[in-house]
């Protein structure tokens, strides 16, 4: 369990540490260095891994990088430049229910009757949050919508990934992926990056670094390290830290601060993640 809150804690700091590097660099260029850190890491072993996919997922796995990295990465990251790292990962606590919903409309899944009154809460609440922000700069509409068209990428992912991911070993597919992901993403920042300058400073090349290798790397093999020894019952309890996580430091660290509206949204849309979440494995508990 403790890997677990750990992985957790080490994603949740990503959006802080992003905002530092914005500090010397383009957001795009940022999303691409921190893949080319991790890949460097993986490369050694990414030509065994990728020799595992079974010729029928081949296809599939290409797909599923090109989504999780240069369409889930660049959309969160380039709107965490406009936007709060509160407010981005608080749309980023969306993701439980987004995933019921996108399953209901589109991978004919069961849907309960209270995540679908959830989601309403939820999506009120992230209303909330912009609205409240609008006199603070510090909140950003557009770059909301941007954090949050990367979480509904991100759970379509979950659903085309499943039957690759019982044919395969976790570190195989977390290193083609991120290889595969790196080598996508090259097209999308020679046409998307802005200034190529790089301004170094100790923070943010550490915070560069600590992206490409702790919250790319080192964060993943510790989530599947916890996985081995957790039940899926801790594993989702797990899960539902990152957002609460990421909001608290956002506050302690960067200093972001909410209007009365937006502290309400974000309780809003969190509180109605946490219920979807904990209600049924408290039901099963029970």
């Amino acid at each position: 369990m403790i890997y677990q809150i750990i992985a957790m804690l080490i994603w949740a700091s990503a959006f802080i540490a992003a905002k530092y590097t914005y500090e010397i660099m383009d957001p795009v260029l940022m999303v691409q260095c921190r893949f080319f850190i991790a890949s460097l890491v993986l490369l050694p072993t990414f030509f065994k891994a990728y020799n595992t996919i079974p010729k029928a997922y081949i296809k599939t796995m290409w797909i599923l990088a090109f989504v999780n990295f240069p369409v889930v990465f660049l959309l969160q990251f380039i709107g965490l430049y406009y936007t709060s790292a509160a407010s981005a990962v608080t749309m980023l606590g969306m993701i439980p229910l987004l995933s019921v919903l996108i399953g209901y409309f589109f991978f004919n899944q069961y849907i309960r009757p209270i995540d679908l009154l959830l989601s309403i809460i939820a999506f009120i609440g992230i209303l909330l949050t912009v609205i409240g922000g609008q006199g603070d700069s510090h909140i950003n509409v557009w770059g909301c919508l941007l954090v949050l068209a990367s979480a509904v990428a991100f759970c379509f992912c979950l659903y085309l990934s499943k039957d690759v991911m019982k044919t395969m070993k976790s570190k195989d597919y977390t290193n083609v992926i991120i290889v595969l992901g790196t080598v996508l993403c090259i097209p999308f920042s020679i046409l998307l990056v802005k200034d190529w300058t790089i301004t170094p400073t100790f923070k943010g090349i550490a915070s560069l670094f600590y992206l490409g290798l702790m919250c790319t790397c080192f964060a993943v093999v510790l989530w599947f390290k916890g996985v081995q020894t957790s039940s899926v019952y801790i594993s989702s309890l797990l899960s539902t830290l990152e957002p609460v996580f990421g909001v608290l430091l956002a506050i302690l660290i960067l200093g972001d601060r909410f209007s009365f509206i937006s502290a309400l949204g974000v309780l809003l849309t969190l509180g109605a993640m946490l219920i979807s979440v904990f209600a049924p494995l408290i039901k099963r508990k029970i």
